[in-house]
């Protein structure tokens, strides 16, 4: 006899912050840099710093939307996108322009891959992205699985976490 256990149910707000906290815990910029540096992806100046963010940034994102879009109300999804403008000018400084950039580009080829259960790819993309095409190749294999697994750690948490509550509707 399996034990279920009931979940919170959380309002509209309270699935918003939730979605903001998982993005924030998943983003912290020291546990980032280290990930990087274990994974060879350049880190050691400004200009790489701000790409690799801008890239885990967009990462995470497209996994906490994946993650309410099979949970919660579209309610829950229009607001927490909504609330991303503000926790990334708050987080990242970033300009509106940096912002609607952020969204069109380098999150949507996050949640593209996503939404097509190409989850795989993201690994991939990331490295293309912030390395160079063919680097992929070039890399040592421990690396590029360490990558892997980290991403995949990271997405598997963000959907357990969020699996872990019911979404009411106001």
């Amino acid at each position: 006899m399996s034990e279920q256990t009931e979940k919170k149910i959380l309002s509209p707000e309270q699935a918003v912050q939730a979605a903001c906290i998982l993005f924030e815990l998943n983003t912290r910029e020291q546990d980032l840099l280290e990930m990087a540096q274990r994974a060879g992806v350049p880190c050691d100046d400004e200009a790489s710093r701000r790409a690799l963010t801008r890239e885990w940034y967009g990462f995470v994102h497209a996994a906490v939307v994946y993650g309410l879009m099979a949970q919660a109300s579209n309610q829950v999804m229009a607001e927490y996108l909504r609330s991303t403008r503000t926790l990334l000018s708050q987080m990242a400084g970033y300009t509106p322009e940096q912002i609607e950039s952020f969204i069109d580009d380098t999150f949507s080829s996050y949640i593209r891959l996503m939404a097509q259960n190409q989850q795989k790819q993201c690994p991939s993309l990331f490295y293309q992205r912030l390395v160079g095409e063919g680097a992929l190749e070039t890399l040592p294999k421990e690396r590029v699985a360490f990558l892997s697994g980290m991403m995949a750690i990271t997405m598997c948490a963000i959907l357990d976490k969020l699996g872990q509550y019911e979404f009411g509707v106001e």
